[in-house]
């Protein structure tokens, strides 16, 4: 687990290669009841940290990216890369609700369209790899919806419905995958939609190829704690493919 320092911050890739570590942030600023869309290219957030809004809304820092804090959230990182202690995904947990939303910040080019050849690629990779994709328009413009190949706690492999959507900003983009009631329930859909939405993103002026992953941190003040070993590990298979992560919980 991380725990927050006394003062400092803390100590200085694929998706299955994390620790079963956790951070938790329940001493955070006042987080927002419900996340609040804002504008960009399409209308709204997701957001680049140079047009940030004023909006009052809670968000945990991971670095590379700002989430909006939701009541009873757990966000999950995923992808450590030990050189750095950085992370190259975050997952949102609504656990009573059973729906989570993996977020992704990449690099992307000035011209846009990244998110046309991602799904390209992403629908050719999940197709071919049995499992389903279908396009549609949505809230931030095309996105794919079906079934992935999916691996429970047992060891079985099955399918689970998955929802993609993706939003591209200033040099970057954002994927998220909507798991579980998240992409079969249209309200808890739109819910995460928001969280979406209110997200910022800080690439950095670092030179970065499009594609290359926006490295997410753990907040700011926390540092691992090596004597506290998580009792919750592989929770969530039942609801993504990937083995879980650090954890942020938040609870009101």
């Amino acid at each position: 687990m991380f725990k927050r320092r006394r003062g400092g911050s803390p100590s200085d890739d694929d998706a299955t290669e994390v620790t079963e570590e956790s951070v938790d942030v329940t001493d955070t600023a006042e987080p927002a009841a419900e996340p609040v869309a804002g504008d960009s290219a399409a209308g709204e957030g997701p957001y680049d940290i140079s047009a940030a809004p004023d909006d009052e809304i809670a968000r945990v820092d991971l670095g590379g990216l700002q989430i909006p804090i939701v009541d009873n959230m757990q966000l999950h990182l995923e992808g450590h890369n030990e050189e750095n202690n950085t992370f190259a995904l975050a997952i949102v947990v609504l656990e009573e609700q059973q729906a989570a939303l993996q977020l992704m910040a990449v690099a992307a080019p000035r011209s846009g369209g990244y998110w046309a050849e991602v799904m390209d690629e992403l629908e050719a990779e999940i197709v071919g790899a049995g499992g389903t994709m279908s396009r549609s328009e949505g809230r931030f413009g095309p996105e794919l919806s079906g079934q992935v190949p999916a691996q429970d706690a047992e060891g079985n492999q099955g399918l689970q419905v998955a929802r993609f959507v993706g939003a591209e900003g200033n040099r970057w983009f954002v994927r998220g995958m909507f798991m579980g009631a998240a992409a079969t329930s249209p309200a808890m859909g739109e819910f995460f939609e928001d969280i979406v939405a209110g997200c910022i993103v800080n690439r950095g002026e670092r030179p970065m190829a499009p594609g290359d992953l926006i490295p997410l941190s753990p907040p700011e003040g926390l540092e691992p704690d090596e004597d506290d070993e998580s009792e919750q590990a592989g929770e969530y298979e039942d609801m993504e493919p990937f083995e879980r992560g650090p954890e942020i919980t938040e609870t009101r």
